[in-house]
């Protein structure tokens, strides 16, 4: 799918706020996230603090080890501004080059 990573956060959070720590296997099929979507969800959700293995920091990451809350509300989504574009199109200089007028904008009637 193409879901994208605050989604797949969010799907994460619903699944242990309903179901209750559980290991990362049982993670994936819970919150139907593929592996790929998972990783990054874990990934996302550990930096903004609102997932985390239990007993961190002291126990490392295993792959029974539960993952839990930690009661975090999740922040704001960031807003990204779209990318700039240019008003003229792209192929403008080969027109130019190739000695081709552009046509004029026609007036609506």
């Amino acid at each position: 799918m193409n879901r994208t990573t605050r989604d797949c956060v969010l799907a994460l959070m619903n699944s242990l706020r309903a179901q209750g720590p559980m290991p990362r296997h049982r993670l994936a099929a819970a919150s139907r996230l593929n592996a790929a979507e998972l990783t990054r969800a874990l990934k996302s959700a550990r930096q903004m603090g609102v997932v985390a293995y239990a007993g961190e920091p002291e126990l490392g990451s295993q792959a029974d080890t539960l993952l839990v809350l930690t009661g975090r509300p999740l922040p704001p989504p960031r807003k990204v501004a779209p990318p700039a574009r240019e008003a003229t199109p792209h192929f403008q200089p080969l027109l130019d080059a190739w000695g081709i007028a552009r046509p004029a904008r026609r007036q609506a009637s």
